[in-house]
């Protein structure tokens, strides 16, 4: 089953698909939507906008390096990204630690 936690606008987009989901607007609510989600195993994907990884990022990382369900995926909001996107170069830096280097210059 899935859930989403975000801002009203794209949890109302998701309701339309039949996904369930949490409105928030603060941290503090995001956190509490989270920690609700995470409890038992009703949920077996969990959505969460950028903006709400964003609030709660401290937890969201310690529930992935858990390894308990729900999986957490994140999405856009309907209003696009907040940050910048990452080249594919950076995220595989972040991921495992080595910098690519074009030999062909």
């Amino acid at each position: 089953m899935y859930h989403i936690i975000g801002d009203k606008d794209t949890i109302l987009g998701f309701r339309f698909a039949g996904i369930t989901g949490d409105a928030v607007e603060t941290a503090e609510e995001a956190r509490e939507a989270f920690a609700k989600a995470i409890q038992g195993n009703q949920t077996g994907i969990l959505l969460l906008t950028e903006e709400v990884e964003d609030m709660i990022a401290d937890d969201v990382t310690a529930h992935r390096l858990s390894t308990l369900p729900p999986y957490v995926a994140t999405v856009k909001s309907l209003m696009g990204t907040p940050r910048p996107r990452k080249s594919l170069q950076n995220l595989i830096r972040e991921a495992v630690g080595i910098k690519l280097v074009d030999t062909d210059k």
